[in-house]
């Protein structure tokens, strides 16, 4: 609810900021919207890029699955055998446990995690199909003279006129402390 108001009053201070710099009603405020689900869907590089995601992310999962259960049938075999080890024994069985466990942790996080493989082939796929859109937005706004673009199903902005952007203003205000 808050990050919609957010947005909400995010679209508002953009309009009346650039309605600001609209002199006459010659030049209206335009606004427009692209669905990016549906661009990426017809783009066969993108589902191209997405397949191979998806099948990447599979072979993980089962090499994960497949650790988990080797993990689970070592447990279990020490846990009915446990009574009749030696200490030694039984210290060695649960050093290899935790063993596996970490080789578990270790390898859900480099191809899961935040700089895990699957996030890097994900960018080196996405970024040119991303790149490839975003001059396309602007390309086709800049012809059609919309002062404005925003994703039809998540509201992000997508293309707006370097007129509009007023980071030099708010961080001025800011460090005049008003």
């Amino acid at each position: 609810m808050i990050s919609r108001l957010l947005i909400l009053l995010g679209c508002a201070t953009l309009v009346a900021l650039a309605q600001k710099d609209v002199p006459t009603k010659e030049q209206p405020l335009r606004i427009a919207v692209a669905d990016l689900e549906k661009i990426a869907k017809e783009l066969p590089e993108a589902v191209a890029a997405d397949r191979e995601l998806t099948e990447l992310r599979k072979r993980f999962l089962d090499t994960l699955q497949m650790m988990e259960t080797k993990f689970k049938e070592r447990l279990e075999s020490y846990q009915k055998s446990k009574a009749m080890m030696t200490a030694e024994a039984q210290r060695k069985e649960e050093d290899d446990l935790r063993a596996l466990q970490q080789q578990y942790a270790l390898y859900q996080e480099e191809k899961f995690g935040l700089q895990g493989e699957l996030a890097r082939r994900r960018d080196s796929l996405l970024s040119p199909i991303l790149k490839k859109v975003q001059e396309a937005v602007a390309t086709v706004a800049k012809e059609e003279r919309y002062n404005f673009v925003f994703d039809r199903g998540s509201s992000f902005l997508l293309y707006a006129e370097d007129k509009a952007d007023i980071t030099y203003k708010v961080l001025d205000r800011i460090k005049r402390g008003k």
